[in-house]
C-alpha cells in the first residue's frame, strides 16, 4: 500500500522534528535568526556605555575572544557579545540594556574555570537556551 511521504503519522522531516513530534530545537535556524531587533541591536547600544573598543564579536572564538569563551579548565561556547567595561557604573548601565533585550548576563572574574559557570555553553548544550548571551568581563575593574 503506497502513501505518499507526510501522510503517513510517523512520517516527519526528521532533521527538524523529534520521534514524538515536537520540533527540534537545534536545527530551526541560524542564531541571527532568532535574534530579536532589540538583541541584534545590543552590541551597538553597549558600544555606546563602554566604549566601542570595549565590545567584541562572541560569535566566533579567536584569539582576542577566546579568552573570554573557553575557560581555563573547561568549558567553551558563543556569545552574542563580550563587554569588558571600564567602571562599575558602566556595568550597572550595561547590565540594565542586556536584561531589557532578554538576554542573559555571564559575568565573569577572572576565568579561572574552576566550576565552568563563567564561560558560555557549548552549542549542544546551547539547544535549550533561546536568549542569546553576553559576557561581561570584569577584569578592568579590579585595577
Amino acid at each position: 500500500f503506497y502513501q505518499p511521504k507526510g501522510s503517513h503519522p510517523h512520517d516527519h522531516d526528521h532533521s527538524q522534528v523529534l520521534p514524538n513530534g515536537l520540533p527540534r530545537t537545534c536545527c530551526e535556524s541560524t542564531d541571527e535568526e532568532k535574534l530579536t531587533p532589540e538583541q541584534k541591536e545590543l552590541p551597538k547600544k553597549l558600544a555606546k556605555i563602554v566604549g566601542k573598543d570595549n565590545v567584541m564579536d562572541g560569535s566566533e572564538t579567536n584569539t582576542q575572544t577566546s579568552p573570554f569563551l573557553k575557560g581555563a579548565r573547561m568549558g567553551k561556547g558563543a556569545a552574542l557579545c563580550i563587554i569588558t567595561p571600564n567602571s562599575l557604573q558602566d556595568v550597572v548601565d550595561a547590565v540594565q540594556l542586556i536584561v531589557d533585550a532578554d538576554c542573559v548576563v555571564i559575568p565573569q572574574g577572572q576565568n579561572t574555570g574552576l566550576t565552568g559557570g563563567s564561560v558560555p555553553l557549548g552549542e549542544a548544550d546551547r539547544a535549550s537556551s533561546k536568549r542569546p548571551v553576553v559576557v561581561l568581563s570584569m577584569k578592568k575593574l579590579n585595577r
